[in-house]
């Protein structure tokens, strides 16, 4: 056989049977024309749709994981190659989360709060956490964006991504910065206001009592507790500071039931205790007619201070321990703590906490003076800024209510001293959760700018726990004025009479058989407190068990 043949036989061997392939394919996603059976052919994606298809699904996946890690912290690594990365931040973020609702649910909302607040060492702990927990969310989130995008993707979506992701970044770090300038702000105010826990530490006259930290009732061996509220006035035209408001919130630790007494600024020959300095200048009262008042007993001490520094040895605030010491004597009860308000940083207060609603039952002038004609009749001068408040509920703001608590031009101050109570009484009672949320930081900063208080700031917790029974009790008022009080020769016997009613109500009378009215219990007889000691008396003197009519809930006399 020739070779010719045997290529030709090779050739044939090397054909496979069956109908040959046209050199060109019509393409997959064309219709076939050939055959028209009713049927169209089936569409097939090319490769480089399928590609986009897959890269269109992974970054939709990847948008998911990173939502998803963004609103718990590690969930969407532990769905990626980055699991064991993961899966321990999700279980710290789980044991962390379900923590904090137990302790919710425990004490509540407003309890939790208050025992957060009055922690600030804890709340500084807190800042360093959220700081460093906020670093590592945000790295969980910018990882799990990472980890779970396609390899290939267009610019615009590689784009889309790195905006969502910072986007993510910027809702965790957002909040936590807020969270930090709140805990900055609060922590700043505590250690400005409870500057003054050492000058009741260290005066030598100041009671010892406060709660005991160590019990499961801080309160349970203090029956009461006598705060002194006082409203400074030390303005550059004053000689001084001015206590122009005095009040003494008694507190009823058991049950939260609180009466404050209204102490008048012009009360002439208060009593001095033996065991204050002022007793050596001036003997046992601040006698010495109208130019010795109430409210000149602080600037006395400090002068008395100046000329005689052994006489308030060791004393770092003379002039609160000596305001202290005879308001104790003039109603007869220990005073444990003060506060103290600078009234130029009420106005900020006011307009920090967006007003307050007052129901105005005189008509007042703002910022106005008087003048006396030849026949001696007084008549208001009105200010540039001066206007009136007419009578009916207004909004005042930190200007208004000001003067709203200030005015006397056309009252006394009797009618002063109602307006002021009523007022701490509005803010009280109209604390708006979410405006103080909104507007703490402006609120704390003023308060640290002008309220002091002798409380130590280890005493917070039990503080916190005793303003949550404050809040579940009732608040009255005892006003000393015109009605029952002669301020220029008060009798402080009658005072102290009627302060020891006010915080042992009476119980109603019950009926003897021959059909006598009787009372269950009468008050105990007892000697007028002593001078000897700063006004500290737990027994009734001599009286009726008539309660004063001036004594009644603070929302009855606004």
């Amino acid at each position: 056989m020739s070779n010719d043949n045997q290529g030709d036989g090779a050739a044939r061997r090397r054909r496979r049977p069956g109908p040959q392939p046209s050199r060109r394919e019509p393409a997959r996603n064309q219709w076939d024309d050939s055959e028209d059976d009713g049927r169209s052919a089936t569409v097939h994606p090319t490769r480089a749709e399928r590609l986009a298809a897959q890269t269109n699904k992974g970054v939709g996946r990847a948008y998911g994981l990173t939502a998803l890690g963004t609103v718990l912290p590690g969930a969407g690594l532990v769905l990626t190659r980055r699991r064991l990365i993961g899966v321990p931040l999700l279980i710290l973020a789980l044991g962390s989360g379900l923590a904090a609702l137990y302790y919710l649910f425990r004490n509540g909302a407003f309890r939790s709060a208050l025992d957060l607040a009055a922690r600030p060492d804890l709340l500084r702990t807190l800042g360093i956490v959220m700081i460093v927990g906020g670093v590592i969310w945000i790295a969980s989130i910018v990882l799990t964006a990472l980890t779970a995008r396609p390899r290939r993707m267009s610019p615009g979506q590689r784009g889309g991504l790195t905006l969502f992701t910072g986007l993510m970044c910027l809702v965790i770090a957002a909040p936590t910065a807020v969270g930090l300038r709140y805990i900055d702000a609060h922590t700043d105010a505590v250690d400005d206001i409870f500057t003054g826990a050492a000058d009741r530490r260290d005066s030598p006259s100041s009671p010892s009592v406060g709660p005991d930290l160590e019990h499961p009732d801080p309160w349970a061996n203090v029956p009461r507790v006598n705060v002194l509220l006082l409203g400074s006035d030390a303005g550059d035209n004053r000689d001084g500071v001015r206590t122009d408001s005095m009040m003494i919130a008694s507190i009823d630790t058991v049950t939260g039931d609180m009466v404050l007494f209204g102490i008048p600024r012009n009360l002439q020959n208060v009593p001095i205790p033996t065991n204050s300095p002022l007793y050596k200048a001036y003997g046992p009262a601040y006698d010495c007619g109208s130019e010795c008042l109430m409210n000149g007993i602080w600037t006395a001490a400090v002068d008395l201070h100046e000329e005689n520094p052994g006489w308030f040895a060791g004393d770092p605030n003379p002039g609160q321990t000596a305001t202290r010491q005879v308001l104790s004597t003039i109603i007869g009860q220990p005073i444990h703590y003060t506060v103290i308000i600078d009234l130029a940083g009420f106005e900020a207060l006011v307009d920090a906490m967006g007003g307050v609603d007052i129901d105005v039952q005189e008509r007042l002038p703002i910022g106005g003076k008087t003048w006396t004609d030849a026949e001696g009749h007084s008549h208001l001068i009105e200010g540039t800024e001066s206007g009136w408040f007419e009578l009916g509920p207004q909004h005042l703001d930190g200007y208004e209510a000001l003067w709203y608590s200030r005015s006397r031009v056309t009252t006394d101050d009797f009618s002063r001293m109602r307006r002021q109570r009523c007022v701490v009484a509005a803010l009280v009672d109209q604390v708006n959760p979410l405006t103080l949320l909104q507007r703490y930081p402006a609120i704390v900063a003023v308060a640290g700018d002008n309220l002091t208080a002798d409380i130590d700031p280890s005493e917070l917790p039990a503080w916190a726990e005793l303003t949550e029974r404050v809040q579940g009790g009732t608040m009255k008022s005892l006003p000393f004025t015109s009605k029952n009080t002669n301020t220029a020769d008060p009798d402080f016997t009658a005072i102290r009479r009627e302060v020891w009613l006010a915080l042992r109500p009476q119980p109603e009378p019950t009926l003897e058989a021959g059909g006598e009215e009787t009372p269950t219990t009468a008050a105990p007889s007892a000697e007028t407190p002593t001078t000897e000691a700063p006004g500290v008396s737990t027994d009734a003197p001599e009286t009726t068990t008539e309660e004063t009519d001036e004594l009644a809930e603070i929302g009855a006399v606004c």
